[in-house]
């Protein structure tokens, strides 16, 4: 990891990446992650399956692109338009098939993927910088995300419970891989004790404003 010394302090502040770089990156999983889930959902089997039709996979790709850009108004911009192109990537795909969909879910979900773009685009940026509690609440938000939805998978749809046990794992494993240190660690796993809950309100409130439409 590249990292820069702000003078007179000491402090060591990654760099971030090229701009042409960000771009490139945030194109490939937009557009590539987009065309890839639709195309997975026809393909993959349980418990895997569920991974394609998953509003939380779609949430790491911001944060990997905030990480990147590590300056905030660029991983803001990161985050919002590799979110877009997921969106429109998938819609587009599905067009391309004689696949009919709503427009105002495709509406929906680009609204949606505003907001998840700059929560996880901050989210990976303030993880990035190595600011302790920062990136203590970055990954809780990463991890709980993920969490949050193999929890409701495994409770609200039976049928899905191998899928969800293994998102939730996978949740924890964000945890323990993406933290500095054990006490970092253990910060996270507290955290997704309040995470968790939000994250399912949040996930209830989505699912009636879908409803709605």
């Amino acid at each position: 990891m590249t990292i820069a010394v702000v003078p007179d302090s000491g402090i060591r502040r990654p760099r971030p990446a090229p701009s042409w770089l960000i771009a490139l990156v945030v194109s490939v999983l937009g557009v590539g992650g987009g065309a890839l889930t639709e195309h997975l959902q026809g393909v993959l089997d349980d418990p895997w399956a569920m991974w394609a039709n998953s509003v939380a996979a779609w949430c790491v790709p911001a944060f990997a692109a905030g990480a990147m850009a590590v300056r905030l108004p660029v991983a803001v911009v990161a985050g919002i338009v590799t979110e877009l192109l997921l969106v429109t990537s998938y819609y587009v795909t599905q067009s391309a098939q004689g696949v009919p969909h709503a427009t105002s879910t495709a509406v929906g979900w680009l609204v949606a993927g505003v907001v998840a773009g700059v929560v996880f685009g901050v989210a990976g940026a303030w993880w990035r910088t190595g600011d302790a509690r920062r990136g203590t609440l970055s990954v809780a938000l990463l991890a709980g995300v993920l969490v949050s939805e193999g929890l409701v998978r495994a409770v609200r749809f039976p049928w899905q419970g191998s899928s969800g046990v293994i998102m939730a794992a996978a949740g924890v494993v964000i945890a323990l891989l993406l933290g500095r240190s054990w006490r970092q660690r253990a910060a996270v796993l507290g955290l997704l004790v309040v995470i968790v809950p939000l994250g399912l309100l949040g996930m209830e409130l989505v699912d009636r404003a879908f409803a709605a439409f």
